[in-house]
């Protein structure tokens, strides 16, 4: 009987504790949240300041109230929506292409390690070439346009990715191995059961790089010929010397971006639910 009851009190204890410590984790983060958020209003009521009393330029800083008013403007105006769309279809487009390409690449690599080391140096050695050198040649290729739009994006997030794969699908466990192999696991098997559950942590931190590099790609790109999107914008209120405008293009690409990773976190939390962070749970 004590044998029965001890593995099943020993499982009812981790459940009791752990909810026992979410109340004390959601009013941590709600606590985090609150200072986030005041920090930011400290920051704007200070940037506020300093350009009203001509501390800094407004040639440099703006007053926040001036780029509210020009964001509102726009909105007002119906001048950001086609570009926000443009900004945000070519970045989800040049980074899915760039995921599904990193991961096939990074599965194919690790198959063999003699595949590996030939064919790694030709890729890092397209990887060190600047990127913004190769963009007019990909224009001159496929014209100004959304193709060559997105084959930038994808070139530019497309390593970081790939070198999380790879990372992520080599085997660190010996004993899961040789106990794998010793049951007469076949390499299909050993991929579904061990390398793929294992390296799905390694993608999506490739992913989360792999989307902030897609933004900056599709930024990149629009500065050197795009007929929409944000970075259009900038440059479009650059030439008219609007700098509340320009901080406004800014801020809806940093909305743009914080959306983006939230989005990409939130999904690796459903997916790799197993993987959970437990380096500042209390002993």
């Amino acid at each position: 009987m004590t044998s029965m009851v001890q593995p099943e009190a020993a499982s009812v204890v981790p459940d009791v504790e752990r909810r026992r410590r979410r109340p004390r984790m959601n009013l941590a983060r709600l606590a985090d949240a609150g200072l986030t958020t005041l920090l930011a209003i400290g920051l704007l009521l200070l940037a506020e300041h300093a350009s009203n009393e001509e501390w800094v330029s407004r040639l440099i800083l703006p007053t926040p109230s001036s780029v509210w008013d020009a964001l509102y403007a726009g909105f007002s105006e119906g001048i950001y929506w086609k570009h926000i769309r443009s900004t945000v279809g070519s970045t989800l487009v040049g980074f899915g292409i760039a995921a599904v390409t990193a991961t096939i690449v990074g599965g194919l690599l690790s198959a063999s390690q003699r595949v590996e080391r030939v064919f790694f140096p030709f890729i890092v050695a397209f990887q060190t070439l600047p990127k913004i050198a190769i963009a007019p040649i990909i224009i001159l290729w496929l014209g100004f346009g959304t193709q060559s739009k997105v084959v930038i994006i994808a070139t530019i997030c497309f390593f970081p990715m790939l070198v999380n794969t790879l990372q992520g699908l080599r085997i660190r466990d010996r004993e899961r191995l040789e106990l794998a192999q010793s049951l007469g696991a076949s390499k299909w098997q050993l991929f579904r059961y061990i390398r793929l559950p294992d390296s799905l942590p390694y993608v999506f931190a490739g992913l989360t790089i792999g989307i902030v590099f897609a933004l900056i790609g599709t930024v990149i790109a629009e500065f050197l010929g795009s007929k929409s999107g944000l970075g259009v914008v900038l440059i479009q209120q650059q030439a008219a010397f609007n700098v509340p405008g320009m901080y406004a293009a800014l801020v809806l690409l940093m909305i743009v971006g914080l959306v983006l990773n939230f989005v990409t976190k939130y999904i690796e939390r459903r997916v790799v639910f197993w993987a959970n962070d437990l380096t500042n749970v209390a002993s």
